[in-house]
């Protein structure tokens, strides 16, 4: 459910994580793929996901380097073809269509994501997101991270916009949680078909 205050002001700017809202999170795809190339348990890979995968979505280090580090984690050599992601780039169905009438309704619409440098281009490339969205901003590439407030005050500056002016997207609790803590408005999404529910109760399509 959204979090909405009928005294704030009217919502101007909405902001769309990628992974797991706009394109499938895929990375337990990826590693399931790797567990099965080498043979060993998804379980095993787990933990250096944990352990590297802020620091690819900080910008320090390349997302090649958190899969070679993931699986020499396991002491297996990666090959190129282990940090090649294209094929898991996949739009999730529905929710393109919501932006595009976010955007002809009047509003401005952005990406604000936490994401690697590499990832994060290969999508906007894939996706056509630099057409689609007014702003794309990247933890990697602004060196703050979601759930940090610092990401959320940038986001709506760079937007021209005040936080309470915002509703942003995002299908984990903490996030939102982050974003609601400097006064956006949030929707936690499920499905295509229970955003654009909320969003038209909000007023917005």
């Amino acid at each position: 459910m959204y979090n909405v205050d009928h005294s704030s002001p009217d919502i101007t700017t909405i902001f769309f994580d990628v992974g797991g809202v706009l394109a499938i999170d895929f990375i337990d795809w990826k590693l399931g793929d790797l567990a099965k190339k080498y043979s060993i348990p998804i379980e095993s890979l787990q933990p250096a996901r944990r352990k590297y995968r802020l620091r690819a979505d900080m910008g320090e280090i390349s997302d090649p380097e958190f899969w070679i580090k993931v699986l020499a984690e396991v002491a297996i050599t990666a090959e190129p073809e282990d940090w090649n992601l294209y094929k898991y780039m996949v739009e999730i169905d529905g929710v393109r269509a919501s932006v595009e009438r976010l955007k002809e309704n009047g509003h401005s619409v952005a990406i604000l994501s936490n994401d690697s440098r590499e990832m994060a281009g290969q999508r906007r490339q894939r996706f056509g997101f630099n057409r689609l969205f007014h702003d794309v901003i990247i933890s990697s590439e602004v060196g703050c991270i979601k759930p940090h407030a610092e990401i959320y005050h940038l986001a709506a500056r760079r937007l021209h916009t005040e936080p309470e002016q915002c509703l942003f997207i995002d299908d984990r609790p903490e996030n939102t949680a982050g974003a609601a803590q400097v006064g956006m408005r949030t929707i936690l999404f499920q499905n295509a078909q229970q955003l654009r529910d909320e969003l038209e109760q909000l007023g917005l399509l």
